[in-house]
């Protein structure tokens, strides 16, 4: 990448200083991990805020801005395993996990790991909770838009509650459906997972 090039993803005037540059990518990294801090995971837009990053570091070599990375481990994570509800909820904190890593640095290099794994572990759950509801009839189920996320608290207990054989209330009943559903679309939308 050439400074030009470099500047013009900061949008800074052609003679900045060091100082304008270090604030306009500390900005710029700061805006991408807020993004995948805060946002539902969507495999595929996460992945163009992954690429983004990568974009990121290309700019901080050119222009010789670097930022911190206290830590740039990636945490470990817990196999999706058992009953769909504690899948979720192994996955909640599989998420929670490599949040908290991200908040320890703004360095794009360790960001761009964090944000892979977070599209993969995510990829992963969506492929394994849409073929766990392979079987459920979502004819007259409302589709929600695929970034209305159900909070992983009350998706699973409403999972463990069906799977004890407890009575759902019509729209918590209602509401799982809708959250399989999201689910499903999400992984009919999805890129094949990299070998």
């Amino acid at each position: 990448m050439d400074r030009q090039t470099a500047l013009l993803v900061l949008q800074l005037p052609e003679a900045p200083t060091p100082e304008e540059i270090h604030d306009a990518f500390e900005a710029h990294v700061f805006a991408l991990r807020d993004f995948l801090f805060k946002q539902t995971v969507i495999p595929q837009v996460f992945r163009a805020k992954v690429d983004r990053l990568l974009t990121a570091s290309e700019v901080g070599e050119t222009l010789g801005a670097e930022l911190p990375c206290n830590d740039g481990r990636l945490p470990e994570m817990l196999p999706l395993e058992g009953s769909a509800d504690q899948v979720v909820r192994q996955h909640a904190t599989n998420v929670g996990r490599l949040r908290t890593a991200m908040a320890a640095t703004l360095d794009p290099n360790c960001l761009t790991r964090f944000g892979e794994c977070l599209v993969r572990i995510q990829q992963q759950y969506i492929r394994w909770m849409a073929e766990w509801a392979e079987d459920q009839d979502f004819e007259n189920v409302q589709n929600r838009p695929m970034r209305d996320e159900w909070s992983a608290d009350a998706f699973a207990a409403a999972l463990e509650d069906q799977r004890k054989g407890q009575g759902l209330n019509p729209e918590t009943e209602a509401r799982l459906a809708e959250e399989l559903l999201r689910l499903k679309r999400l992984d009919s939308a999805a890129v094949p997972l990299p070998l």
